[in-house]
């Protein structure tokens, strides 16, 4: 199972003919037109917005930089956070064969 954003690459004629190939397994499915608490890169850029950029303001580009390079050096620091914010088991709610198997 493979989950898809909105992206125009992932309706493309090339992939439909890939998918369609015989023996493919794969089975896609579609995040909602927005649903940014699905898609798991939304939920870390919130979580990086957050913690690097809330409440502060920036007088220089590169301190904003050095802010942002920081975070990513100390991203371990942040594990237990990311753990239960980035996670594969979910579902939407009110489809009920809707759940998404963890890998």
């Amino acid at each position: 199972t493979v989950v898809l954003d909105n992206a125009r690459y992932n309706r493309s004629r090339a992939l439909k003919a890939w998918l369609d190939q015989p023996g493919c397994r794969l089975r896609l499915v579609d995040l909602p037109s927005y649903a940014p608490n699905l898609n798991l890169i939304e939920r870390f850029r919130r979580f990086m917005k957050r913690t690097v950029l809330f409440n502060k303001a920036y007088a220089k580009f590169a301190l904003f930089k050095q802010d942002f390079d920081d975070f990513f050096e100390r991203l371990h620091q942040h594990e237990a956070d990311l753990a239960s914010l980035i996670t594969d088991r979910f579902h939407l709610i009110g489809k009920t064969d809707a759940r998404i198997p963890s890998a």
